[in-house]
């Protein structure tokens, strides 16, 4: 077995692999490490030539063909942002920007002047157009999307059992009964609890991860799309899903959607959500 580290997607991503000689494990590493970064390239927001941040910045002009992988995930997140009545939401990027979670490239334009998800159009031959000008952050999403492209790749080339962590978003493939550990919303640093994966990928969401101070208002990266205003609570949710970009994209819609429209949607997709309460007991819908 190896394990490997480096840095990708804005944190750490962890390779862990079993079923072969030390040399076959570290080139198939080696694969899913460029198949990852590809998608950063393509993907990132901080990337100033990627297809995220061309998009951004041409799109509301004329239709831009984009990589079938950034056209793939766009694809994704219109169809959750339709299931999710806009509480999954790839256009809250110019709050992000205000509040200096993501860097300017383009001129300012606030949350409440700028085009929503409805206004993206995916068009034949992967070209996407935006009918009002916005900007679109992959961050929610795309992480996920390359961890299960990774596995996917590593499924098709006799790995027995692969696990990739990416800053919390888990994917396995394996026979193997695996196992993982969930901070405490209440003491991250101290509390950890254990879960047992109930599908084959996991992403946790909390507002603590990254939160800061503007001004006199305390903000943190997950943005209700219909008001602008960040989520301050400390709620952690954990979604298991049959992929990694489900499960990413899920916990957004789960901490900030409706429970009667969650719900709905974790049973149609067949996943589960895992909360922590104050007395760190595990608490799963649907029920």
């Amino acid at each position: 077995m190896i394990r490997r580290c480096q840095p990708l997607l804005g944190t750490f991503v962890e390779v862990t692999l079993d079923g072969g000689s030390d040399t076959a494990l570290h080139k198939e590493a080696n694969k899913a490490f460029s198949i990852i970064r590809s998608v950063q390239q393509r993907m990132s927001f901080h990337d100033a030539d990627s297809d995220v941040t061309r998009l951004n910045r041409c799109a509301h002009i004329a239709p831009l063909r984009v990589h079938p992988w950034t056209y793939e995930v766009l694809a994704t997140a219109v169809k959750l942002s339709e299931e999710t009545d806009g509480a999954f939401d790839i256009t809250i990027a110019p709050q992000l920007v205000k509040w200096g979670y993501l860097p300017r490239h383009t001129p300012f334009t606030t949350l409440q002047e700028a085009g929503a998800w409805k206004h993206i159009e995916l068009l034949p031959g992967s070209q996407v157009r935006f009918h009002q000008p916005l900007q679109i952050d992959l961050g929610g999403i795309a992480k996920g999307f390359a961890v299960d492209k990774a596995i996917n790749i590593l499924a098709t080339r006799g790995i027995a059992q692969a696990s990739i962590n990416a800053g919390g978003d888990l994917r396995i493939h394996g026979p193997q009964q695996q196992s993982l550990v969930i901070r405490d919303p209440g003491a991250p640093q101290a509390m950890q609890h254990p879960a047992v994966m109930l599908r084959p990928a996991v992403a946790t969401t909390a507002a603590y991860f990254a939160r800061k101070r503007i001004g006199v208002t305390r903000v943190s990266p997950i943005v209700h799309p219909h008001t602008g205003k960040p989520l301050h609570n400390n709620q952690s949710v954990s979604v298991f899903a049959r992929t990694c970009m489900e499960a990413d994209a899920l916990t957004k819609a789960v901490l900030l959607a409706p429970q009667e429209l969650w719900n709905q949607v974790l049973r149609a997709r067949d996943a589960v959500a895992l909360f922590l309460t104050r007395k760190g007991e595990q608490v799963l819908y649907p029920a």
